[in-house]
């Protein structure tokens, strides 16, 4: 079967889809100083419309989000998958080593997510993952075929992340 050229898009972008976060990233054999955003999440659903006329419902795809995106406010994100930044969790505190730089956090303080480094690219790339997931296993994904996510770090700098979701056609 061929896919059509014909679909629809819904985008969510309201204000609840952000958190205040630090962050450091790795690049080039070094370790960014520690330091805070207010980033911004846009997210786009492409797809066919469902017999009652929408591709998504906005409601559930916008509470969905904003539920990660109240995960991650207030905490310091830390790369859980990364080669280049070491966490050892003791004591309710998780160090970090990286590059010649040690941070110390209260565990309660922190997210570690399941990514290499914290870019604005890979948060919406675990913004997108967690939100798939969640629709899926609420049968809230539609006939949707694409889900995009777009993290906003700095003014006008957005990181974003596409992926497939519709079947094999």
């Amino acid at each position: 079967m061929r896919q059509s050229l014909n679909s629809f898009s819904v985008s969510v972008h309201p204000g609840e889809l952000r958190f205040s976060a630090a962050h450091f990233i790795t690049f080039d054999d070094t370790c960014e100083n520690l330091h805070g955003h207010n980033f911004h999440v846009r997210v786009d659903v492409n797809g066919d419309n469902n017999s009652d006329g929408f591709v998504v419902d906005f409601v559930q795809l916008t509470r969905y989000a904003a539920e990660i995106c109240d995960t991650l406010h207030d905490r310091i994100l830390l790369p859980g998958s990364s080669a280049e930044v070491n966490l050892e969790r003791r004591h309710g505190m998780i160090e970090v080593n990286s590059h010649g730089k040690r941070f110390n956090f209260p565990d309660e303080n922190c997210a570690v997510l399941p990514i290499a480094n914290t870019t604005a690219e890979l948060l919406a790339y675990y913004i997108a993952d967690s939100l798939i997931a969640r629709l899926q296993s609420n049968n809230a994904l539609g006939r949707a075929v694409e889900v995009q996510v777009a993290v906003e770090e700095a003014d006008q700098q957005w990181g974003v992340y596409r992926r497939w979701v519709g079947a094999e056609q």
